[in-house]
């Protein structure tokens, strides 16, 4: 079969102009063991994305006016009691906290006096949270880099949020950190009529270790109301839930909210062998949707020139990509494998999608409307119930995106549209090449040299 065969989950094959149906056999089970509690150190596999505890900036001379913590009773004074410009670090250890969240400083920090919240040596200070959230920012220009939080709640509904960024917050920086077991570990939404606005989020790992038997929302990353947030080169995995609707995302923006960008993010749904009831979504400008009276101006949309860019998404059973109620939306230069591929849904959603390489469908749904252009769309192989993208790619079921030869690396990006540019960003693909308008290629990198091991 030729390595452009298009297809849809019920293998629509074109033979000279006629369309012949085959349904597909089942898929079989995939042979990865159970990773939960025992997956590899990212540094190893994925080198441009999740914290990089190594070189990550938090590693920095201490300053003159520096808050040195040891202990979690110091920790919720320095909170407090920080001053912008200062900051609050953690020396190695555990700090438990059992509260219902930690409040922090009402003193207005800015551009040129953040408050940081960091490790001092990356990696090394772990937050353990049993409480209904974290962090509380409500102020512009924290900074929190270099740490680990972990949820260790016996009831999981308690274990909400590792950072909560609310109403004022706009300028949040929360970069080379990692967070376990907690619903929505990061949390961005309104207080009233201020809006947190400008935030990054980047180099972070996001994990489960057991499934999520809640009825809460589980989303790793949950943005709502921000404009401009940047969600980038973070590693979202296993984020399984078993309660209520039984429904979750690995990120999404939502609430009415303008120009976010979702890029350059590795998402594996479920990365065990065992098969888990419910819907796993990658990525999501919408998600499951707000009120319209909820959303930021009551907007009629859910997101308005937002961009999800150079992702690769895996081992999701439902949409590695959805797009609900999202108006001027771009899809370009993403790897989904393994997953339903993209969904677009409702009126208000028109997408511009192109140079992907995808198993599944691009589907318009409830009047949703995509534009489409040199997408690259698996076939399955009849006789073996594989996809077609497994012989593109090294393996891909291990996260190894590796483009098996150089032949095949041709085929795969000719015809590729160029490569469109967002102003004021690193504008740099998966595996960290810098681009410019004259690249041209399909999937979330245009060479892979170093970028997956």
């Amino acid at each position: 079969m030729s390595y452009f065969a298009f297809t849809n989950r019920r293998s629509l094959i074109t033979l000279g102009g006629m369309f012949m149906f085959f349904l597909a056999p089942p898929k079989p089970a995939l042979s990865q063991p159970n990773l939960f509690n025992s997956y590899p150190s990212q540094e190893h596999r994925w080198p441009t994305v999740g914290p990089n505890w190594k070189q990550a900036p938090a590693r920095l001379q201490l300053p003159d006016n520096a808050l040195l913590i040891s202990d979690q009773q110091a920790l919720i004074k320095a909170l407090k009691n920080v001053l912008p410009g200062q900051q609050i670090i953690l020396g190695n250890g555990t700090y438990r906290i059992h509260s219902k969240r930690l409040r922090t400083t009402n003193t207005t920090p800015t551009k040129r006096q953040p408050i940081s919240l960091r490790a001092l040596e990356p990696g090394k200070a772990t937050i353990e949270l049993d409480s209904l959230e974290g962090l509380y920012l409500n102020q512009p220009y924290w900074r929190i880099s270099g740490l680990r939080f972990i949820g260790k709640c016996i009831n999981q509904s308690r274990c909400e949020h590792a950072i909560h960024v609310v109403g004022n917050a706009s300028h949040t920086l929360i970069e080379h950190n990692e967070f376990i077991d907690f619903n929505a570990a990061i949390k961005v939404n309104r207080d009233r009529e201020a809006f947190p606005d400008h935030g990054i989020i980047r180099h972070n790992h996001f994990f489960f270790t057991v499934p999520r038997k809640v009825d809460n929302p589980v989303t790793p990353i949950n943005v709502d109301h921000g404009n401009n947030w940047l969600i980038s080169r973070n590693i979202i995995r296993d984020f399984i839930k078993l309660g209520g609707n039984q429904i979750s995302y690995g990120a999404f923006i939502k609430g009415g909210a303008t120009q976010g960008t979702i890029e350059n993010n590795l998402v594996i749904c479920n990365s065990t062998s065992q098969q888990f009831p419910g819907y796993r979504i990658g990525l999501s400008l919408g998600g499951g949707g707000m009120a319209q009276q909820h959303r930021r101006g009551e907007s009629d949309t859910e997101t308005t020139g937002a961009v999800v860019r150079n992702n690769i998404v895996t081992r999701c059973n439902d949409a590695g990509i959805y797009i609900n109620k999202g108006r001027q939306s771009t899809v370009s230069n993403n790897a989904l494998y393994d997953t339903q591929g993209i969904d677009i849904r409702y009126p208000q959603s028109n997408a511009y999608i192109a140079n992907n390489i995808l198993s599944g469908n691009i589907k318009q749904r409830d009047r949703g409307q995509a534009e489409s252009e040199a997408n690259l769309i698996s076939a399955r192989r009849f006789w073996f119930g594989k996809e077609d993208i497994e012989s593109w790619f090294l393996s891909p079921k291990n996260g190894n995106f590796s483009i098996q030869t150089e032949q095949i690396s041709q085929q795969l990006h000719s015809g590729a549209k160029p490569y469109q540019l967002l102003p004021d960003h690193e504008n740099k693909d998966f595996c960290g090449n810098r681009l410019s308008l004259d690249d041209k290629f399909r999937g979330p990198f245009k060479a892979e040299k170093d970028c997956f091991r």
